[in-house]
């Protein structure tokens, strides 16, 4: 039998190995934003996750109803594709750097609405932890000058911190999605990405429908509509499982460390020497909390 000690350990690996996926996703996005409208892009990617997950469902000859029934479900589905669209649209006004530190703040509001609506009980350890990693994602991300995020468009700014708290929100209704449905990591991810894609459909129409057909536009979309949204959330919702919506959340902060890291490497994007503090914060953070 598994100890709950490994227990938690295997979910934190599953985790993180979502969240190496996802933090290599901002700079991918960003790039393919220039060739594709975000709005038009965000939507096609749930779009083709859907087609791959209805068809392995009728492969298998497995209910699709059971997977949009709930309040729960519905409510996950809408909050994740609105938090998506926010993301990826706000995504067009900013560096990819400064968008995984905007959406991934949202650890703060995860630790209050988890403490609202789920009970969740957080110590003085995992205060510490919560603020060690705040601290780390403001040096990483501004190397301690307040002025850089004075650069890009406010608005986007906005729209992107604005979809950070409604996925804080949403992961309140992840976690009851992975633990009280009585359904499956796999099923969990199904329902989302369907859920989600519907959600996002009202958004089609408010997009310019430029999308420039180029190898890499296709081979960005391909890595986030398979793993982005239907490997990396299968690992999350396995994650969720064992462990908090706080836990979690802090764990998620190292996203913020693989988004600035590919994207000095890819784009040029700025990481300064103070960054490598801010990365060392963020992991006690995470340690603290965890």
């Amino acid at each position: 039998m598994v100890s709950p000690v490994e227990q938690k350990q295997k979910a934190i690996a599953s985790l993180f190995l979502s969240v190496l996926i996802w933090g290599v996703s901002f700079p991918v996005i960003k790039v393919a934003l220039n060739e594709v409208d975000p709005l038009l892009f965000v939507g096609v990617r749930f779009i083709l996750a859907s087609i791959l997950v209805t068809a392995y469902l009728l492969f298998t000859r497995r209910s699709l109803g059971r997977l949009l029934r709930g309040r729960v479900l519905w409510i996950l589905g809408i909050t994740n594709g609105v938090g998506f669209a926010m993301e990826t649209y706000g995504m067009s006004f900013t560096t990819a750097s400064k968008a995984s530190l905007l959406v991934n703040v949202n650890v703060v509001f995860m630790a209050i609405f988890s403490s609202i609506l789920l009970g969740e009980k957080l110590n003085s350890r995992g205060k510490l932890g919560i603020l060690l990693g705040l601290l780390g994602v403001f040096l990483t991300t501004t190397g301690g000058d307040l002025s850089v995020l004075s650069s890009g468009s406010a608005v986007g700014d906005a729209i992107i911190f604005a979809g950070g708290i409604v996925w804080a929100y949403s992961m309140i209704y992840n976690k009851k999605a992975a633990t009280q449905e009585g359904l499956t990591p796999m099923e969990v991810t199904q329902s989302m990405i369907l859920t989600s894609t519907v959600a996002l459909l009202p958004f089609l129409p408010l997009s310019s429908f430029r999308f420039d057909l180029t190898p890499l536009s296709l081979s960005a979309l391909v890595y986030v509509a398979l793993l982005c949204t239907i490997v990396a959330f299968f690992l999350f919702y396995k994650a969720l499982q064992t462990l908090t919506v706080v836990n979690s959340g802090m764990v998620m902060l190292f996203e913020i460390v693989v988004a600035i890291g590919v994207s000095f490497l890819f784009l040029g994007e700025t990481l300064l020497p103070i960054g490598v503090l801010g990365g060392v914060l963020i992991a006690i953070g995470i340690l603290l909390v965890s």
